[in-house]
């Protein structure tokens, strides 16, 4: 996945989670966290604005917008939505455009 080590966290300011090419959800000041112990991705952030119906969809993407209109893509296996807060588990990062 290109210069993405599992080592260092990825934070960023602007995120998104997709429903195929649907917004369900933009993500802010987000942190994905790769734990080498238990071998998984995990994203924490904020939420700004949703949609209940397209949260509810599957399957859905986390897209991370980095530097140079590059994305980064994790496929959301689980998550909760407490006080505005994300909390997800990833699966391994699916693609980079």
């Amino acid at each position: 996945m290109g210069d993405l080590s599992p080592a260092i966290p990825l934070r960023g300011l602007r995120g998104a989670i997709k429903w195929y090419y649907q917004t369900a959800a933009d993500v802010a000041n987000y942190a994905v966290v790769y734990n080498q112990e238990r071998r998984a991705w995990t994203l924490r952030g904020g939420v700004v604005a949703g949609n209940a119906f397209t949260l509810q969809q599957r399957p859905l993407l986390f897209v991370a917008y980095v530097k140079g209109g590059a994305a980064l893509t994790w496929p959301i296996v689980d998550f909760t939505i407490t006080d505005g807060r994300l909390s997800a588990n990833l699966g391994p990062p699916a693609k980079e455009s």
